[in-house]
């Protein structure tokens, strides 16, 4: 495989596995997403012990070790995408399924390490080298390993076509498409390999047909990896998206109603709400804790304007033609006044202050009278 093709696998690989990581951290008791986390990872690690700057150390190991390496790499992966695909379908009571399923992986792993091990050093050294071809210990290790992947990968095949018809999002059943588009091309490769590995045990084929069936099997990996990673991550990453406007509103909204809700919190200290539970550790980092202080911004500001029922002024009328948000930020100021001079107004409103038809246009609402407050 190219140098640059190689390099552009990688670091999509990278990506996947930073954002699997990120999603299992998140989500420590979801098995699918916790074995697409290791398929994406066993991936990463086959793909990027292959680079130039890397190749050396690993063969400094031993002749064949790098190969080692990958190929039962890339069994791993194979099997852990499909115990995705079974725990996604059929849920946790899949366990004993998902032990089965290793029994292939285990046995095609033991055929091809016999197969490597007895191998001459010239063939352990690359035993998937078409120049290897010709010889029985390579043939029995190539089909065994893209044997059990072609079996893994038909299998996934069939679980992710099912998994498309019974997605419960747009998003998320776009996602397998390209998922499924990406198993399919590892399907066509792991074929050709086969069958052309087959083809150079019995006979002695062209070496134009060899480069041929070469490309088409390097072409179906790259095409694969690359539709992979981007059909993994595309649900995450289009929903990030589609939240980032939210989120912004949402920090934008937390700075802006930093007058009002000062206001409050000198009235009545002691409505500030606990802080993030230990169990809820992980909401202190990234954008949901933005979302987490804004929603408590809005609610400690609600509860400072439901005790000052008692102060607000029931004949308060607007001062001339101002906005309802300038109203409001005035009444509020004279309640927090009369709440100071502990005087409570003998006919007090027991309207609150309106609010919106949800937390969104509520929170808007708060912000309007929290900047009319700040003016004065």
């Amino acid at each position: 495989m190219a140098p640059v093709l190689l390099a552009v696998l990688v670091v999509a690989l990278w990506i996947g596995v930073l954002d699997k990581v990120v999603q299992v951290w998140r989500a420590p008791e979801d098995l699918p997403l916790r074995a697409l986390a290791a398929c994406v990872v066993s991936a990463t690690v086959t793909f990027t012990v292959n680079l130039p700057p890397l190749r050396p150390l690993l063969d400094l190991a031993g002749a064949g070790a790098r190969s080692l390496v990958i190929n039962v790499g890339t069994m791993a992966a194979a099997y852990f995408l499909l115990v995705f695909f079974t725990y996604s379908m059929r849920g946790p009571s899949a366990r004993r399924t998902v032990r089965r399923q290793a029994v292939p992986l285990a046995a095609a792993v033991l055929v091809a390490l016999t197969a490597w091990a007895l191998a001459p050093a010239a063939v352990r050294a690359d035993p998937a080298d078409t120049a290897n071809g010709a010889h029985p210990h390579a043939t029995v290790f190539v089909v065994a390993v893209l044997g059990y992947m072609a079996y893994a990968h038909a299998q996934s095949l069939r679980w992710s076509i099912a998994y498309v018809r019974a997605a419960s999002t747009a998003r998320l059943r776009r996602g397998l498409i390209i998922v499924s588009v990406a198993v399919c091309a590892f399907l066509i490769a792991d074929a050709t390999k086969s069958l052309l590995a087959v083809l150079q045990a019995v006979a002695e084929p062209a070496a134009g047909l060899v480069r041929v069936a070469n490309l088409g099997y390097l072409t179906g990996v790259g095409v694969g990896t690359l539709a992979f990673v981007v059909g993994i991550s595309y649900a995450a990453v289009t929903g990030m998206v589609v939240a980032l406007p939210v989120w912004r509103a949402h920090r934008r909204h937390y700075r802006r109603l930093e007058p009002l809700w000062t206001a409050m919190h000198q009235a009545f200290p002691q409505l500030a709400l606990g802080r993030v539970p230990a169990t809820s550790w992980r909401a202190r980092l990234g954008a949901g804790s933005t979302h987490y202080r804004f929603y408590r911004r809005v609610v400690e500001i609600r509860d400072g304007l439901v005790l000052l029922g008692p102060y607000y002024d029931a004949a308060a009328a607007p001062a001339g033609p101002e906005s309802a948000e300038a109203h409001w930020a005035r009444v509020i100021r004279e309640a927090l006044r009369a709440k100071a001079a502990d005087s409570p107004v003998v006919e007090a409103d027991p309207v609150l202050v309106p609010g919106g038809d949800d937390l969104e246009s509520d929170a808007r609402l708060l912000t309007g009278i929290s900047r009319e407050l700040a003016r004065r």
